[in-house]
């Protein structure tokens, strides 16, 4: 029984050792498989990054037209500019709608049905 334990434990050690060759081998063939991918990732990622600069640019220029005043200071980040253009929105009182009463029309009542009980209808 203790030798059988000893043989169990031999093999589960053996195939470990054998298993983690073989992932160090297919790990390192993989490194070499994913190197052109991960250039065109970063090259995709560079295009992203200057259309989001775009994208902030236009909203700090919308934001300038918006507070009818130029931005003395340049913004830290794009965030700090969206939000300071709708703090900057929320403070100035701005008119919705229709000043004037709206007209009222006639005023109909509505007189629910009688209701029938079957003795009545006999």
């Amino acid at each position: 029984m203790d030798s059988m334990l000893l043989l169990l434990i031999a093999f589960s050690v053996l195939f470990l050792v054998i298993g983690h060759a073989l992932l160090i081998k297919k790990c390192s063939k993989l490194t070499n498989e994913l190197e052109p991918s991960a250039q065109s990732l970063s090259g995709e990622l560079k295009d992203i990054t200057s259309i989001l600069d775009d994208i902030a640019d236009l909203f700090n220029d919308a934001l300038s037209t918006i507070n009818n005043s130029p931005i003395a200071q340049t913004a830290s980040s794009p965030m700090e500019s969206i939000l300071s253009g709708l703090i900057s929105s929320v403070m100035t009182p701005k008119n919705h709608g229709n000043t004037q009463e709206p007209q009222i029309g006639e005023v109909h009542e509505i007189y629910p049905p009688t209701l029938q009980t079957e003795n009545e209808s006999n």
